[in-house]
């Protein structure tokens, strides 16, 4: 008999605000299934037991909670937490009161000990009573592995060396923090939706919320949102994903762009626009924060819409000899960020035909994610020596000089891009966002014109067949929207701009 999940998604949303829909009800079935024959209890007692709350519930949520992070997890917002917001915070206490950073969904710890790393970079081991670090998290198991603060080598994807080396301490196969950083921080047990907010979470001056708003409805962000305001003091700032600008602006905060980065703030005064000096000097012994924490600055990596299969709905087949099904279910799991799964399917792909084009470019992409450069570029070309035409092998070339700072590299790859694939709207935005970069506005305007005008029509084709183009419909139409008004009202780039609602 089909089990029905209808009510346990129901007690779910109600109890912490997850939504399970679409790909996400298989994850819900295994694990309710698991838990009716370990507990042996039908899905009625199961769901009395759930409604009891209590440790049940909280097993339910921790085997069903997703903690794919790592450290520098979109490192370009870390660095402008280092660089433009903790110095204005600093300058601004009184009576020494450090500024406060929380990190809400914290996982297993990477993102918080990523920024407390990063201060430290900055002001030297003296950045640890500077500050007063926290993150929280809804699963109980996972804040035992981010006390533990011992992580394998996946959790490094992407990270220079001399973090490791300086950070950690090699035991067996993990890298396990200094007790200095794990001393810095405390980690609290919280559910966003529906627990007392405790003293320990109130007064935030920075608090990030990422890749936490996508598993919620509307409604259950907006009441999370207004939760999140009540815990910052009257200045403090809200670092959302790139990728979830948009569906945060809810009117609850004010949406704040500076230096092509978005944050939002209770304030709607305009912040400064200059840095005001450090407390202290850098410390010099200590890693340095550029490039090694800021690879590149890329605007908005976001989770891809799931509705997106631009090569079924065109109805091209990929050269080689794996069906294409194969490779469609292998670009949902990369849509899904199931990267680990996807990486273990896309080797046994290539195990069988090592050559062939549709496995290799999702490798490439995945690669250029952990910054593995020069192996993605040679995978790449590998497959434009077969098929000189292939879109996806030249827009990921684009992506990947974007990423490395060959902003003349990157325009070339995109434009030979566009010009094979007009549709190519992906392309298109990238060529608009590094013509602002380099001030060429008149050329900028035009690239945002073509991208909102290629979305009219939809948007699904947009010439890849393969990789995901990161870009999502509705967060790209309001960039490229915004970015126009701030043109036509002639404001530098580098200015600083403010809204209030949507």
């Amino acid at each position: 008999m089909t089990l029905d999940l209808t009510p346990f998604k129901s007690l779910i949303k109600n109890g912490c605000g997850l939504i399970f829909e679409g790909g996400n009800e298989a994850i819900l079935a295994c694990v309710v299934n698991e838990r009716l024959a370990s507990l042996k209890l039908s899905p009625g007692g199961y769901l009395d037991r759930l409604r009891q709350g209590g440790l049940e519930f909280r097993e339910l949520i921790n085997r069903l909670t997703i903690n794919e992070t790592f450290f520098f997890r979109e490192p370009e917002q870390i660095q402008f937490l280092v660089d433009r917001l903790v110095p204005r915070f600093l300058s601004s206490r009184q009576n020494f009161y450090p500024p406060r950073i929380l990190s809400m969904g914290c996982s297993s710890g990477e993102e918080i000990y990523s920024v407390v790393m990063a201060l430290i970079a900055r002001y030297g081991e003296v950045g640890r009573s500077l500050f007063r670090f926290a993150g929280c998290d809804i699963d109980s198991v996972i804040l035992a592995k981010a006390r533990r603060g011992c992580y394998s080598e996946f959790s490094f994807r992407g990270v220079e060396s001399h973090w490791r080396e300086t950070f950690f301490t090699k035991e067996g196969p993990l890298h396990c923090l200094h007790e200095p950083i794990k001393r810095a921080v405390t980690f609290h047990e919280f559910n966003v939706v529906n627990d007392p907010i405790p003293g320990a979470l109130q007064g935030i001056d920075i608090l990030l919320f990422r890749n936490v708003s996508i598993y919620f409805d509307t409604s259950t962000r907006l009441s999370v949102l207004q939760r999140l305001t009540s815990m910052l003091n009257e200045n403090g700032v809200l670092i959302v994903a790139a990728s979830e600008t948009l569906a945060n602006n809810l009117g609850v905060l004010h949406l704040v762009e500076e230096d092509g980065f978005f944050y939002f703030t209770r304030s709607d005064s305009q912040p400064t626009t200059s840095q005001p000096p450090p407390l202290l000097p850098l410390h010099r012994d200590a890693p340095p924060s550029k490039p090694d924490i800021l690879t590149v600055l890329e605007v908005a990596r976001p989770q891809p819409e799931k509705a997106s299969s631009n090569h079924a709905a065109s109805g091209k087949e990929i050269p080689g000899e794996i069906a294409p099904l194969e490779i469609d279910q292998l670009r949902r799991l990369v849509d899904e960020k199931q990267l680990d799964q996807a990486s273990l399917s896309i080797e046994s792909v290539l195990s069988r035909d090592p050559g062939h084009p549709g496995a290799a470019l999702l490798k490439a992409h995945l690669l250029i994610e952990r910054r593995a450069f020069a192996e993605a570029e040679s995978m790449v070309r590998m497959v434009l020596t077969r098929d000189p035409e292939f879109i996806d092998a030249l827009f990921l070339l684009g992506v990947a000089a974007k990423w490395q700072k060959k902003p003349d590299e990157a325009i070339q790859w995109f434009k030979q891009t566009v010009y094979r694939a007009h549709h190519c709207w992906p392309a298109h935005y990238h060529l608009a966002e590094l013509h602002r970069f380099g001030n060429e506005i008149e050329r900028a305007r035009h690239g945002y014109r073509v991208v909102l005008q290629l979305l009219s029509n939809g948007g699904l084709e947009n010439g890849l067949r393969v990789v995901p183009s990161g870009l999502p419909l509705a967060e790209i139409r309001f960039l490229c929207t915004h970015q126009l008004e701030r043109m036509q009202t002639a404001r530098p780039f580098s200015g600083v701009t403010a809204s209030h609602g949507p």
